[in-house]
């Protein structure tokens, strides 16, 4: 044995590096992990190890094991700048948490700036500056992502005379989150007609419609659109107030009516599940309920959606509310994550946010309407939650010899 202890140390990085060449073991060390960022960092050590993280197979495991996590969000009425609310966490995503609440503060302080949409650490930001409004492109959990100015949005196709009861014009980012596929949805409506229009970002800016004028013939003239939801599965929906919500396939900009389940009206938000299947988040009063729509074949009617889940959340409420609650009739869904793993409520009448995990019944309370937003009483706050990227964003790595990165690994493991 060497006097200076070398021998001993080789000795363990071999035994370490012969337990981590085991690529069964591998698996089962790397799925432990508990968060996207430690598994970036582990495929750092080799292509071997970056082989393994990023394998589809796995990431479907790791993500059922370690669903992503909602870091903070977004919060913001139609008369105040939106900011950030951090949520709790575990110290190993305290870093991130401060870098996105650093990032957003930043953004928001130059006033007039409201969230467009949010997907997997990306947000599309509209500003209002010398009376025209801005888009840009904002990724405050990318260090190396400065913030990406979007062409100016190109005039409708709308007739100037045409008298229209219902108009939106959104942008939206692709459901992975990325930069391409970022998308412009036109849509009005005329009397009983819907017609949309379908941008796509592409290299030379907005270009032209990817698809010519589609519309749609509504049931009822009267129908009133409250909102545009953001898209599910590649398809954006309307919220009509009439028991069925419009859905506008991006890819073929061809309609599809959706009915909803039995006194579903304006209270709800969708989101995507497992395979092309959809949720459907309402609130009836204090009555949570989660829906579930598998979307298969032309089956698109009320007698489609199953009721998987239903509690009242109204003791959880009134307790966290404590002296600011108010009695009040309802809660505004506010956003719903995707497979409905987490739902935000808003109640205008106490200025509280409540973060709902319906799996596990938990409630919590994240914000409290501040004594100076007192205008905003009347006014439904909206939400756009910021989550752990996922899939996360592996490095490209130029290593010759997978077992000396090992070596490294844990050598560099063993000096801590």
């Amino acid at each position: 044995m060497d006097g200076d202890g070398r021998a001993p140390a080789a000795a363990a990085a071999a035994s370490a590096a012969s337990v981590l060449g085991d690529d069964d073991l591998l698996r089962e060390i790397l799925i432990r992990l508990g968060f996207p960022n430690f598994l970036v960092c582990a495929a750092l050590v080799s292509k071997g190890w970056l082989h393994h993280a990023s394998d589809p197979a796995f990431l479907r495991r790791f993500r059922e094991r370690n669903p992503p996590r909602v870091l903070g969000v977004c919060a913001g009425y139609s008369v105040r700048p939106f900011k950030f609310v951090p949520l709790p966490q575990p110290p190993e995503l305290a870093a991130l948490s401060r870098r996105a609440a650093s990032s957003c503060a930043h953004a928001f302080a130059r006033g007039g700036q409201r969230i467009e949409h949010c997907r997997n650490g990306r947000l599309i930001v509209e500003s209002l500056r010398k009376g025209t409004f801005k888009h840009s492109v904002l990724a405050p959990l990318l260090s190396g992502e400065p913030e990406a100015a979007l062409p100016p949005i190109p005039p409708t196709r709308r007739h100037p005379q045409e008298p229209t009861q219902g108009a939106f014009t959104q942008i939206f980012l692709p459901e992975d989150g990325g930069r391409d596929g970022i998308t412009l949805v036109n849509l009005w409506k005329v009397q009983r007609e819907v017609r949309a229009e379908v941008y796509v970002l592409g290299s030379g800016g907005w270009g032209v419609p990817t698809t010519a004028m589609t519309e749609i013939e509504l049931q009822y003239a009267a129908t009133f659109f409250a909102k545009m939801l953001p898209p599910v599965h590649g398809k954006v929906f309307v919220v009509t107030g009439f028991g069925y919500t419009l859905g506008l396939d991006l890819a073929t900009a061809t309609f599809v009516i959706l009915q909803l389940p039995a006194g579903v009206r304006y209270n709800y938000m969708l989101s995507s599940a497992e395979g092309s299947g959809i949720y459907l988040v309402t609130a009836d009063r204090f009555q949570l309920s989660v829906w579930l729509h598998r979307m298969t074949g032309d089956n698109h009617g009320a007698g489609g959606w199953l009721l998987v889940d239903t509690f009242s959340v109204l003791e959880a409420c009134a307790r966290l509310a404590g002296d600011s609650w108010v009695p009040c009739e309802y809660l505004n869904v506010a956003a719903v994550g995707d497979n409905a793993d987490f739902v935000f409520l808003d109640h205008p009448s106490s200025g509280v946010i409540f973060y709902v995990q319906p799996s596990s019944r938990v409630v919590k309370m994240v914000y409290q309407r501040m004594a100076d937003e007192h205008e905003c009483t009347s006014v439904a706050v909206r939400i756009s939650p910021v989550m752990t990227i996922w899939p996360p964003i592996f490095p490209a790595l130029n290593i010759g010899h997978d077992q000396e990165g090992i070596v490294r690994a844990v050598r560099s493991l063993d000096r801590r």
